[in-house]
């Protein structure tokens, strides 16, 4: 699957960098703002995007809305420190596939990375 990582905290995207390739996908590009995917997003057509809540030019929410109505098919899954109740249940409603709290362990991601694959193994008719 092909992933963009949007997050302004460098070290955050080379730790999701590390997973997501580890897991056997491909980063296509990452991002420090929102704003610079939304930009670039309709020549990349990530399958995946992560996105902080909270950053400079456009909060994570905002960006997810966005991104929903350019592609919609691209599963987004946030990833913040930001964990309130109402701000999770705010992320689903904008189209977020999954709310992930920081901090954040490999195998979180590695578990909402394995449900996205078994949907599309299932919309594609694959045998598991």
């Amino acid at each position: 699957m092909k992933i963009c990582i949007v997050d302004d905290a460098q070290f955050i995207r080379q730790i999701l960098k590390d997973i997501f390739i580890s897991l056997g996908h491909q980063v296509i590009a990452e991002f420090s703002s929102a704003s610079q995917l939304i930009e670039n997003v309709e020549d990349l057509k990530p399958d995946i995007v992560t996105l902080d809540i909270t950053m400079p030019d456009m909060d994570g929410l905002t960006a997810t809305r966005i991104l929903k109505n350019i592609i919609p098919d691209v599963k987004v899954i946030i990833i913040s420190a930001i964990s309130q109740p109402d701000i999770e249940k705010e992320a689903k409603k904008c189209g977020a596939y999954e709310f992930v709290r920081k901090p954040f362990s490999k195998l979180a991601i590695e578990h909402i990375i394995k449900q996205i694959e078994d949907e599309q193994n299932s919309k594609n008719g694959a045998i598991k």
